[in-house]
């Protein structure tokens, strides 16, 4: 597996992902804004404080990452956080997912970041898996999450 940073050929690529991403996610009830979402892959794409990449298995697009910089409200110190973490269904069995955490670790350690925050947004089951991943890469669980639908 290989993994590059995202490119502007990967655009179509990317917005027919995120709607499978979307349609698939807890938030699949709330309207998918393709515009919105051109605007962030554009950022993601060009703005140096923005991660993001794709895994690569034989030429094949099976994944991207996606996270940014971003300081404490209360510091100048950096942070990171990841926003998107999908892999193809066919290739979840495999390491993509573990190998684009650790590519996004090292990328924050070499941006100073002082920590990463990782918030998978999955209730369907596959949380155990994550937290495997998680423990393997020596993160510890930090805080839970609460919501209410309107």
């Amino acid at each position: 597996m290989i993994w590059r940073f995202l490119e502007p050929n990967d655009f179509k690529w990317m917005l027919d992902v995120s709607k499978r991403h979307h349609a698939e996610s807890d938030w699949s009830e709330v309207e998918y804004d393709e515009k919105k979402v051109a605007r962030y892959i554009n950022t993601a794409t060009n703005d140096p404080n923005y991660f993001a990449i794709i895994a690569l298995k034989d030429e094949e697009r099976i994944g991207f990452m996606a996270g940014r910089l971003l300081e404490y409200s209360f510091s100048r110190e950096k942070f990171a956080r990841e926003l998107d973490l999908y892999v193809e269904p066919k290739h979840r069995k495999g390491m993509a997912g573990m190998f684009m955490m650790k590519k996004f670790m090292d990328w924050a350690k070499m941006n100073k970041a002082v920590e990463v925050y990782f918030e998978p947004r999955l209730s369907d089951g596959t949380i155990k898996k994550f937290d495997a991943m998680a423990t393997r890469l020596g993160m510890e669980h930090f805080a839970n999450a609460y919501r209410r639908k309107l």
